[in-house]
């Protein structure tokens, strides 16, 4: 039977389903040993001493899955560490990006039979719960992160969207000319734009947003940037946005590229990181003495080669570069006992043994085989789904032909990604796999980007980047946030200001963990994160599944 004929056939039993209602950097030299076997400095958190010579937090070690006890709530002077995130917008309630109040309209949720409700941790009822008393019914979330495109890029002409449509209904964006019609991007667009740190805050322009054809902006000089990509080009991906939700104020936690955003989908930090550390493409030369020639590494974190760093801000104020393995909490360590995990990526089509995934950068995680052994390729999603083996949170990433990044060149190499359409019809293949299964009346698919890939958004970030302890992050751009699911309000706007560490905030509302990452470490940013239940109701009739049907591709 053909995935859509099951899609079908489980629409029609799954109609009769009542709703459910009821920090610290590991120090260059402890992981400069560069590969997956050395020891550096342990593989928990917290243990080892920060650069400057500084006590670490003494925060607990967990196993796979176990639930940390107990952390320190003192966060020494010499980390840096974010204060409480209390002073961030939006935060369970807050302010959206228009200055209005998001009021929550559910009464207080009473306890569940399985002790998850759906009030915050602050006792109070989100929106997202209608009724006196609701059950969070997810027992499965999905993470799909694709790469670089903005807001505007994927959803400016979206209706009902704070986009890019006039009162009279044109589509009118911005380019170096000036304000006009906007331009069709390019299936496979033939190069890359820079959306590192540095351009970033070049086009974000201290919140004018003017910046991508400024000297040193991402603008290529082709107006590029500015094009979009509409329902023509995507058609199925503005299908789920009609069926389901869409989040038109989400904003990455970075302004930066790959490493820090993919980072924050996993741990809502970045170690300070605030850019890439090398690629390594075609190989790297080391002058030594003596010389050395190191083959092609792309993998970004631990692994790398001895002498790579990142960027970073020590403590979210003092520029200054580390090898790429930190010592940080990420989600897995703040999951219940008895709830897992897997990371489902892939691996440069073969060409490389191991996994492409951020996990890869964060110390306990890469140190520890029986943790690593979560990170698996991308097509073990199926065969979890057909032995109902699926774990409770998942990650689905693809780094290869399917990521919808532009074609990027390295030294002496062009290469070619795909485009948008392949990637849409990746993407699709797996969410029909899981809408046809039995795991569709429990699950909440969150699909996003890992940062802004240099396109044009218009929106400020409403928290402004800072660079200071108090403010290490700010928001970086808007990013799309589809959230596909059985209980999100359906052809719903999202419209209450969110954030890539809100994935790490829902989750842990949705398993009732016992701490947040920013209990672990300050430096995490889901603390005062918008938990996404706004976007749900966990009271309603359950959506049924949307077959979709792959598209021929240019």
């Amino acid at each position: 039977m053909s995935t859509v004929s099951r899609l079908v056939s489980r629409a029609r039993k799954f109609r009769s389903v009542l709703p459910v209602c009821s920090a610290v950097l590991a120090s260059a030299p402890g992981c400069a040993g560069g590969g997956a076997g050395d020891s550096g400095q342990g593989g928990t958190y917290g243990a080892g001493a920060d650069d400057d010579g500084g006590q670490a937090r003494k925060t607990p070690a967990s196993g796979d899955g176990a639930t940390a006890s107990e952390s320190s709530s003192a966060c020494p002077a010499d980390f840096g560490c974010a204060t409480d995130a209390s002073a961030g917008p939006d935060a369970n309630g807050g302010t959206d990006a228009s200055g209005s109040t998001n009021i929550d309209s559910g009464a207080a949720a009473s306890a569940a039979a399985d002790g998850r409700s759906a009030a915050g941790a602050n006792g109070v009822a989100n929106a997202g719960c209608v009724g006196s008393a609701c059950a969070i019914p997810i027992k499965h979330v999905i993470v799909i992160v694709k790469e670089n495109h903005t807001f505007d890029n994927y959803f400016g002409a979206f209706p009902g969207v704070e986009g890019t449509l006039t009162a009279g209904g044109q589509n009118v964006c911005r380019s170096s000319k000036g304000p006009g019609p906007c331009a069709r991007a390019p299936d496979a667009p033939s190069h890359d734009m820079c959306h590192g740190h540095d351009c970033g805050i070049i086009d974000w322009d201290q919140g004018k947003m003017d910046g991508w054809n400024h000297t040193g902006g991402s603008d290529t000089g082709d107006d590029l940037v500015y094009a979009q990509y509409g329902e023509e080009s995507i058609p199925n991906y503005w299908a789920y946005a009609r069926h389901f939700a869409l989040g038109d104020h989400y904003f990455a936690d970075v302004l930066g590229p790959s490493l820090p955003g993919h980072m924050f989908t996993v741990a809502a930090q970045a170690g300070w990181a605030t850019d890439n550390p090398p690629t390594d493409l075609p190989a790297k030369l080391v002058p030594g003495p003596p010389p050395m020639f190191l083959g092609p590494h792309p993998y970004w974190g631990c692994d790398e080669w001895p002498g790579d760093t990142v960027p970073i801000l020590a403590g979210g104020v003092t520029p200054t570069k580390v090898f790429p393995c930190f010592n940080i909490p990420s989600i897995p360590d703040v999951l219940p006992t008895g709830v897992d995990w897997k990371y489902y990526g892939t691996n440069f089509d073969g060409l490389f043994s191991d996994t492409w995934s951020p996990f890869d950068a964060i110390q306990s995680i890469r140190k520890t085989p029986s943790k690593w052994a979560h990170v698996v390729n991308a097509t073990q999603l199926t065969a979890d789904i057909n032995n109902h083996t699926l774990p409770g949170v998942s990650w689905l990433v693809d780094q290869d032909q399917y990521s919808e990044h532009p074609d990027v060149t390295v030294p002496g190499l062009k290469l070619p990604l795909g485009g948008v359409c392949v990637g849409e019809n990746w993407t699709l293949s797996y969410v029909n796999q899981l809408m046809a299964s039995d795991y569709w009346k429990d699950t909440a698919i969150l699909f996003t980007m890992d940062d802004f890939g240099g396109w044009y958004d218009h929106v400020p970030p409403p928290r402004q980047y800072g660079g200071t302890a108090s403010a290490p992050y700010g928001l970086g751009f808007r990013l799309p946030l589809l959230i596909i699911s059985p209980y999100a309000k359906p052809g719903f706007v999202f419209k209450e200001v969110s954030e890539t560490a809100s994935i790490a905030r829902f989750i842990e509302r949705v398993f009732g963990a016992s701490m947040t990452l920013h209990d672990l470490d300050p430096a995490a940013q889901d603390g005062q994160a918008n938990d996404l239940f706004g976007a749900f109701d966990f009271s309603q009739q359950p959506l049924l599944p949307l077959p979709l049907k792959a598209r021929s591709c240019p």
